[in-house]
């Protein structure tokens, strides 16, 4: 009886996962870490890897396992070739890696920016930019600088960002929400804003030439919450709140994206809106709501004040995407390098994230002067709840499409949340 051995990814090949999958339809990056780690190893160094041998080192179906090869053989991240065989006929076919993890890791990241690029220039062109990449209207970029405004002062949901290796000179500014980002971006004092996907489409209506280059996370962040002395009672759905009073902030990403929660529900014509700009807390607390508006970690900071809190998470109910990365138009026409360079760091930043959130949360905390433990959990709730899903699962971190943004500004404007910022 003959026996044959083949290795299998083990817990240690995770983060080499999570390095590669930042770029790659997550079952490639499991085969293309077995491939590599095959290299790597003493007694397989040199062998080429049998599709038999593949599928039992990654568990995956013959399928499944055919379609990563082709992917990854189709972007030279392996070769194809020959497995040795005493059997008579043909030879097998078989597969080895291209390079080592390190220099694998930032080829897939190389290729995925490419990606991003070209997909950010397909939803421009859908939001109705004329918009060419290919135009040849490049213009040499030797600046070796990026500028990236914050959607808020740096804190644990921006740990990635601060966790990347970057290849250019990147610098991060905090500024006070999305429509600051925005502004900044359209003001040209930064490259890139990080802002909600409500207040891109509403600046892009209003005619500001802004357009999304990636997502930062896949899903919005927005809530409706309240404590259960302010409410007399448990919040269970969006539907507890026909009748109630609803603190909401005008103008702002929480205010579009509250205002189209209620609207898509049902029920935004039986509240009455408290405009509380910036002070959806205090009103709540107050007395003056009985609901508020505001991203999930305002529930948080509330259960940490000794409150009995109850929210109902917007993404939950409708796939709204999440915070944006957002330039103009001639930056993403003209600067195409630099915006690599930006991504393929931040793809680094990501896979350190997934696989060492403390090093992360570490990252932005000595930015931001606030307690380790506290950015480590936003960090983390933040990867649990909004990083994943299909798009990212079978495309790689960032991914949007063009559909997603056209469903979700025909939802704003039937809301009558796309509005002038």
């Amino acid at each position: 009886m003959r026996v044959r051995e083949f290795p299998i990814l083990g817990d240690e090949d995770e983060s080499t996962v999570e390095a590669f999958a930042t770029g790659l339809d997550r079952e490639a990056a499991r085969v293309l870490t077995y491939l590599v780690a095959r290299e790597e190893s003493e007694q397989f160094s040199g062998e080429a890897a049998s599709r038999l041998a593949v599928r039992v080192g990654v568990d995956l179906g013959r399928g499944r396992v055919s379609d990563a090869l082709g992917t990854l053989t189709d972007l030279g991240l392996v070769t194809e070739t020959t497995v040795d065989s005493e059997a008579p006929g043909r030879p097998p076919k078989g597969w080895r890696a291209d390079a080592g993890r390190a220099d694998t890791a930032a080829r897939v990241r190389a290729l995925h920016a490419d990606a991003l690029l070209d997909q950010a220039a397909t939803v421009a062109a859908t939001l109705g930019d004329d918009f060419d990449a290919t135009d040849g209207s490049a213009i040499p970029d030797d600046s070796g600088s990026i500028s990236v405004g914050l959607n808020w002062d740096p804190n644990g949901l921006h740990a990635p960002l601060f966790a990347g290796t970057y290849d250019l000179d990147v610098t991060f500014t905090g500024c006070r929400g999305s429509h600051a980002a925005l502004s900044a971006v359209a003001d040209s004092d930064v490259d890139v804003g990080l802002a909600g996907a409500a207040t891109l489409l509403r600046a892009h209506a209003s005619g500001h030439d802004v357009v999304p280059l990636a997502l930062c996370y896949q899903r919005a962040m927005v809530v409706l919450y309240t404590t259960r002395s302010a409410f007399d009672g448990p919040l269970r759905s969006v539907e507890d709140v026909r009748g109630r009073r609803v603190a909401m902030p005008a103008g702002s990403e929480t205010g579009a994206l509250g205002r189209l929660f209620l609207s898509q529900a049902g029920v935004v014509d039986d509240v009455t809106v408290i405009r509380a700009d910036g002070e959806e807390r205090a009103a709540l607390l107050d007395g003056d709501a009985d609901v508020a508006t505001g991203v999930f970690t305002d529930p948080l900071e509330l259960e940490g004040m000794g409150h009995d809190v109850d929210s109902v998470l917007l993404a939950d109910h409708f796939p709204v995407p999440g915070p944006a990365f957002v330039v103009r138009r001639e930056t993403l026409r003209n600067r195409p390098d630099a915006l690599r360079g930006f991504l393929e760091g931040a793809m680094d930043g990501w896979a350190t994230a997934r696989t060492d959130p403390a090093a992360a949360a570490t990252a932005v905390a000595e930015q931001c002067g606030a307690p380790l433990d506290d950015e480590r959990r936003k960090l983390e709730q933040a990867l649990d709840r909004f990083a994943g899903g299909d798009a990212v699962a079978k495309n790689g971190w960032g991914w949007h499409s063009a559909d997603t943004w056209e469903r979700l500004r025909v939802a704003l404007d039937q809301a009558a949340a796309l509005g002038r910022t």
